[in-house]
């Protein structure tokens, strides 16, 4: 045991617990402190005064305290709550990796900010909350960035760029059918560059007043602490009450919550563990959007404690694989063929259809036509190459390829006709995302045509690029109107959003096969190069083999070619017609002449069948 001769304080050091890293407080005036040390260099742990950058005191670890490459102490006797802390090692001061409070970073993007820890009580009434518990297949993913969502000044939330700002938008989002939100970074880490950016892209200097900020967070950070300047409270650790109340908030309307985690290649492994870990237990999320490595790929989807969290993942180790219902996969394949399709490029036919029903059993597939580091879903209709000029990089920054179509001008305009197709091809595009068998997910303001003015890259954008303009809200309210329909649609017809694969056959003895592709010729899909359209039917009773009770039966007919065509459409069924849902050219009927579906130019229809009325029945007898 260690006694502090100092008169200023008065507290005794003992040998601690190696586990779990960071802080714990173990009583009033009792804290265990375990830090990873790498190699043979010497540690110790500082203690500042609380709001100070003062060292009141300097403790060093002893080699009696090491465990492998953890160090650890007990200090009882100081209260917790009156000092922050750092350590010292080698002779650098560095921040504890597993802190659970960082302070001094409450202001966003203020610089020269003293950095300190602090220690996590984590008491905290959930109540009753539950997680909402839904599955992938019924889950529509609403992915956003926290501050960025509420900072514009037509928001209408009084926290604006906060927690609780996002939490006053909940109404918002529980009306568009939104089952999960999905927070870009939201812990801990700096917004302001110092040194080389994480990415490999060419930097231009800034000026020492206007520093580079980074606005996404895709860089190291503290991974325990959610982030101070994203509270819209000052005071130290307020973002933890913050945070806790927004989830509860987001469970008791029924939608549930997760974070995107970046981790540099060099991360420690234990962390990544650890920090799935505390984040689930401690705050309640649902799910995990994150980089995880190859080599822990099999440990994280196996992990028994994470086995009800939705994992997400660029990859999973298939062969390893031995369970579905919480791990899923996001790529750009389905965002890359879908803007192709869309836009009429030759081939894509047959990639369009197979995406449109590709539902792996070994893990869901996230489907999405735009994300943080694209187009917005508007600017691929608006810009046919990227804008990037805002951020200083000579435009040489973000994606190459966009597959994008400005519909006949670059850029924003009031022309009648570009605006009219632009509005029809982003029906067209929510129809391929919201309709295809797998899980959506939607970028935060494209359900409202929101624009970063062709900016496909605005990592560094704290500003109107990137910051939602909700007076779209009013400007597009058709688009927007259009979306919650076609969203209520998918969760009222199980057969649009079943937990495996449709395989394209009648495996079941049903009548006809669960799934089937139309052209000109009925039952066959014409994958000739200069084929720009194809019909799908998909067969509601085959939603009985996964506990649901028949299905109506659904037509969707996509022709994304700029002349009209025809797509063979089988009957409805015994004394059933086809009743039109969607039509992206309007609202009127579309015309069914010897079984045959004309489909305008650039549209797409869909379709369900409905009984046939008895006095329509008569005058169908009659004829």
């Amino acid at each position: 045991m260690i006694m502090n001769e100092t008169e200023k304080l008065d507290y005794r050091v003992r040998i601690g617990e190696p586990e779990p890293l960071g802080t714990v407080e173990k009583g009033r005036k009792l804290v265990n402190i375990a830090i990873m040390v790498d190699g043979d260099e010497k540690c110790s742990l500082i203690l500042y005064k609380k709001g100070t950058s003062k060292i009141a005191t300097e403790i060093p670890f002893t080699e009696d305290m090491r465990h492998g490459n953890v160090f650890a102490m007990e200090i009882e006797g100081i209260p917790s709550n009156e000092f922050e802390y750092a350590f010292r090692i080698g002779n650098i001061i560095k921040q504890d990796p597993f802190a659970k409070i960082i302070n001094g970073s409450e202001v966003w993007g203020e610089k020269d900010k003293h950095i300190t820890a602090g220690v996590y009580r984590g008491k905290y009434d959930w109540e009753d909350d539950k997680s909402p518990d839904i599955s992938f297949e019924d889950s529509i993913i609403y992915r956003l960035h926290v501050r960025g969502f509420t900072k514009s000044k037509f928001s209408g939330v009084k926290h604006k760029g906060t927690f609780k700002g996002l939490a006053e938008k909940i109404p918002y989002i529980k009306s568009l059918g939104i089952t999960m939100v999905e927070l870009m970074p939201a812990y801990e880490f700096n917004e302001i560059f110092k040194g080389r950016r994480a990415s490999s892209e060419p930097r231009v200097k800034h000026s020492e007043e206007q520093p580079k900020l980074n606005y996404w967070g895709y860089c190291e950070g503290n991974y325990f602490a959610p982030k101070a300047a994203y509270a819209s409270s000052k005071v130290k650790g307020a973002a933890i009450r913050e945070f806790k109340d927004m989830v509860k908030a987001f469970h008791k309307n029924g939608i549930e919550v997760a974070m995107e985690f970046y981790f540099p290649e060099n991360i420690n492994p234990y962390l990544i563990y650890q920090c799935f870990r505390f984040w689930v237990r401690e705050y309640h999320i649902d799910g995990i959007h994150c980089n995880i490595p190859a080599g822990m790929r099999d440990m994280i989807q196996k992990d028994p404690y994470l086995s009800r969290t939705k994992l997400m993942n660029y990859g999973w180790n298939e062969e390893k694989l031995y369970v579905r219902k919480h791990l899923a996969e996001y790529n750009d394949v389905f965002m890359d063929i879908a803007r192709c399709f869309l836009k009429g490029d030759e081939g894509r036919t047959a990639d369009m259809a197979f995406r449109f029903r590709y539902n792996p059993v070994s893990a869901a597939t996230i489907n999405y036509m735009a994300s943080n580091d694209t187009l917005t879903m508007m600017d691929m209709l608006s810009y046919s190459r990227s804008h990037n000029e805002a951020n200083n990089e000579d435009n040489r920054d973000g994606r190459k390829v966009n597959n994008s179509w400005n519909c006949g001008f670059e850029g924003e305009t009031k022309r009648r006709a570009v605006c009219t197709l632009r509005k029809k091809q982003i029906k067209n595009a929510f129809l391929m995302l919201l309709l295809s068998q797998g899980t959506p997910m939607i970028y935060a303001g494209d359900e409202f045509g929101h624009t970063c003015r062709g900016n496909n890259n605005p990592y560094c954008q704290d500003n109107e690029i990137s910051w939602l303009n909700w007076n779209l809200v009013k400007k597009n309210k058709e688009i927007l109107e259009f979306v919650k329909e076609v969203i209520q649609f998918r969760k009222a017809h199980p057969i649009l959003h079943l937990p495996k694969q449709m395989q394209g056959r009648d495996y079941h003895a049903l009548g006809i096969p669960d799934i089937s592709y139309h052209s000109e010729k009925t039952w066959t899909l014409d994958t000739d190069v200069f084929n720009r359209h194809f019909g799908v039917m998909l067969f509601g009773n085959y939603s009985r083999l996964f506990g649901h009770n028949d299905d109506n039966t659904i037509f969707i007919a996509f022709n994304m070619h700029w002349e009209e065509q025809k797509i063979g459409i089988p009957k409805a069924g015994k004394r059933q017609k086809w009743k039109m849902v969607f039509n992206t050219s309007g609202n009127e009927e579309v015309e069914i002449k010897n079984r045959m579906l004309v489909v305008p130019p650039r549209t797409a229809v869909v379709m369900e069948n409905s009984e046939i009325g008895k006095e329509e029945n008569e005058k169908n007898n009659k004829k």
